[in-house]
């Protein structure tokens, strides 16, 4: 079986975070959330960096590790790696996806998701207070 290297990141913006829906392939109708192939030579950081610019033409930064699922899909053995990230700016361009939707952990599942995405989730669930609580300023 062939194996993939893949990641994806969890766009978090105002307290929503932001999924996509798959418009081609096996995975067509599925939500997710964005990403794709890490190249060689290329660290995981780096590859959804590059995937966020090519697929939501958008800047992504503070990525942080969330978790890591594996999937098997049309004869490959898929590890997926999930970040946490953030933007200065919202998707406006919609290549690999026919749609994408704001929404919170508690109404994530209101929307189609693989198996292995839905570990992805659970970990998101548990950092959620974190990610969308006000920051203090420091003085």
């Amino acid at each position: 079986m062939n194996k993939l290297n893949v990641v994806c990141g969890a766009l978090v913006i105002d307290g929503k975070v932001m999924i996509a829906q798959r418009n081609y392939g096996s995975s067509q109708g599925f939500f997710e959330f964005p990403g794709g192939k890490v190249e060689e030579n290329e660290t995981k950081e780096e590859a959804l960096i590059r995937e966020w610019k090519e697929e939501c033409d958008i800047d992504i930064y503070d990525v942080r590790y969330l978790s890591s699922s594996i999937d098997y899909q049309d004869g490959y053995e898929i590890h997926l790696t999930c970040f946490t990230c953030t933007s200065n700016e919202k998707p406006t361009k919609l290549s690999v996806h026919s749609e994408y939707i704001w929404t919170t952990p508690d109404h994530i599942y209101d929307y189609n998701f693989f198996k292995s995405d839905k570990m992805l989730v659970e970990a998101l669930k548990g950092v959620w207070s974190c990610l969308t609580k006000p920051t203090k300023p420091k003085y």
